[in-house]
């Protein structure tokens, strides 16, 4: 019997293995942008470094995500946040909220139609719906922020 085939090298069997592992190390990294950035930028406003994160939360579903930022604000960082939204090409000083955000209350800029506006409790963020929402809700009587965001 004449066989020609060589059984597999111990280099190849460890160069599989090693590929292997690359690959779970790499698809398991989280590269996304963090949240405080990604919220800062999108909403045109700056949130203050030194906040009590309590829920930084990615869901994955497909193509399709939500990001949940909760923090908690001292005064200090709530003043700091407050002014930031009213500095923000966003704000809309007409505008208060009592029930819905309506079409007409939307400043177009940076490419997306969005409006922070003042609210019963503090300020409201949110943007025409489309594949990416947003929604952001700050409570200047308790003290917290919550971002969300949504792709389809």
């Amino acid at each position: 019997m004449n066989s020609n085939k060589r059984p597999a090298s111990n280099g190849f069997i460890i160069t599989t293995i090693t590929v292997l592992i690359s690959i779970t190390i790499v698809t398991s990294c989280d590269y996304r942008t963090p949240s405080r950035k990604r919220f800062s930028k999108t909403c045109d406003i700056l949130i203050p470094e030194n906040v009590v994160v309590i829920n930084d939360e990615y869901q994955d579903m497909w193509q399709d995500y939500a990001i949940v930022y909760e923090i908690e604000l001292s005064d200090q960082t709530c003043a700091e946040l407050t002014e930031s939204i009213r500095n923000s090409a966003y704000y809309n000083p007409d505008v208060f909220i009592t029930d819905y955000v309506e079409q007409s209350m939307f400043i177009d800029t940076f490419g997306m139609k969005a409006v922070w506006a003042r609210t019963g409790s503090g300020y409201y963020f949110g943007n025409e719906l489309g594949r990416d929402v947003y929604s952001v809700e700050v409570d200047t009587i308790k003290l917290t922020a919550k971002f969300d965001e949504g792709h389809d």
